[in-house]
């Protein structure tokens, strides 16, 4: 999933670890959603 923020959204994974516990987990969440309507599509 880092690799989907950080391609996709441009997101570094050291930037995602330095978010508050909440606003990792909510990013996580939307990217595993973003993730199965693309798998979704194909």
């Amino acid at each position: 999933m880092l690799y989907h923020l950080w391609v996709r959204h441009h997101l570094r994974p050291g930037d995602f670890w330095r978010l508050p516990r909440g606003e990792r987990l909510l990013l996580l969440a939307f990217t595993e959603d973003e993730l199965d309507r693309m798998a979704a599509k194909h």
